[in-house]
């Protein structure tokens, strides 16, 4: 995440640019998380095991940790905005060639290609945010654009049960590959920002980023967040339909309902990290994170709803957090380089092993396990928070 200084313009006139890049973010997130609730109708059509549905993730894992291991040096010759530009071509010729899979071998190519669509996407993107956003107020600017990837975990599954009815899941996957292409064709004819080059790994910098234990914390916490975020998310309407008895409609409906107050949570998050300390936020929304994974695993009827919501409003308030605590870690010319480092480790392991494990507890008829046991793991990595000490000086 290569920050410049943006001008001082002011909040409120920068929100246009801040919003364009929103929605290049949302429609990049809508598209992979239309694949959970489609993951149903997939897995008849593949006849696939629960175990190999949710292995999907694991090459989506690999696409995304090999575009974030190669972004710093595709970004430092290639502007930023041209980056995603490629990022969204990607994700859309990803969609239509998932549309077109007859089995799981090029519905694994195609997880691949979305992973690493989805993984050029963020440094750029975080780079072409900052450099429209007026650094007075950026913690609520990452408010603003953690809001997509919130609002597209609450409109998928609504969309997939509404357009069902009509279009079968490769007409839906189709449609939004064809929008992909549009939000790109749109960036690129009105957006701003992301003129600048990206930092290329040093070599000098890397061995003593290697020895800092705030790097270490940063992938692990970097991690964590988005595997709370996505993970469980990305199996939820398998676990509901295989253990908990729902229809695909009852789990999805459940599904999107979980994620209303997510929007509300991730700018209280943006607020919060710019006024209160990060580690009591990160202690308050592991601890919750760990507490309501275990509640999905253990609950019924209404007790497992308010557990689903839980667990999809604590990551919403942890990723603020997590991003203002690299800018308070690590100095301007470094985030680039940690982000690039760690977001590939931190990425495969929450979006590949994760799921994975998940879904081998499914296929051995205890998804409820496996939720528990994510839930003591998430506890655990509160041994890493006296890591992340803010710098006097960088």
């Amino acid at each position: 995440m290569h920050r410049t200084h943006a001008p001082a313009i002011g909040f409120t006139r920068s929100l246009p640019w801040i919003f364009m890049i929103t929605g290049l973010y949302f429609i990049s997130f809508f598209a992979r998380s239309i694949l959970s609730p489609l993951l149903v109708p997939m897995e008849v059509a593949f006849g696939a095991s629960h175990a190999e549905s949710a292995g999907l993730m694991f090459f989506f894992s690999m696409g995304f940790g090999t575009a974030l291991a190669l972004a710093g040096i595709l970004s430092s010759r290639i502007r930023h905005r041209t980056v995603l530009l490629m990022a969204m071509g990607i994700l859309g010729a990803s969609l239509l060639i998932m549309a077109r899979a007859e089995g799981l071998f090029i519905a694994r190519l195609a997880f691949f290609l979305l992973g690493a669509g989805s993984g050029l996407y963020m440094p750029s993107g975080m780079a072409t945010l900052a450099s429209v956003a007026d650094d007075r107020y950026w913690g609520r600017a990452i408010s603003i654009h953690e809001l997509a990837p919130n609002i597209a975990f609450i409109l998928a599954p609504m969309v997939v049960n509404g357009a069902h009815g009509i279009w079968q899941w490769r007409e839906i996957l189709t449609a939004m590959g064809l929008i992909c292409f549009l939000g790109a064709a749109l960036f690129f004819m009105f957006g701003r920002g992301g003129n600048d080059y990206g930092t290329p790994p040093d070599p000098q910098t890397l061995p003593k980023m290697l020895r800092d234990p705030a790097f270490w914390a940063i992938m692990l916490f970097i991690g964590l967040g988005v595997g709370l975020e996505s993970g469980p998310y990305s199996l939820t309407p398998l676990f509901l339909v295989s253990e908990k008895g729902m229809s695909a409609t009852q789990a999805n409906h459940l599904l999107s309902s979980s994620r209303l107050i997510s929007p509300i949570m991730v700018i209280l998050g943006g607020i919060l990290a710019d006024r209160v300390r990060i580690s009591w936020i990160l202690i308050v929304t592991i601890l919750g994170s760990a507490v309501s994974l275990m509640g999905m695993g253990l609950l019924q009827g209404r007790g497992l709803g308010i557990a689903i919501m839980v667990q999809a409003a604590m990551p919403a308030v942890m990723f603020p957090a997590i991003f203002k605590s690299v800018t308070e870690i690590f100095g301007m010319q470094e985030q680039s380089l940690v982000l690039s480092l760690t977001m590939p480790v931190a990425i495969f392991v929450s979006l590949g092993v994760v799921p994975t494990l998940l879904g081998w507890c499914g296929d051995h008829g205890h998804f409820d396990y496996g939720f528990v046991a994510v839930g003591f793991l998430t506890i655990i990595c509160l041994v890493a928070l006296p890591f992340l000490k803010k710098r006097t000086s960088r």
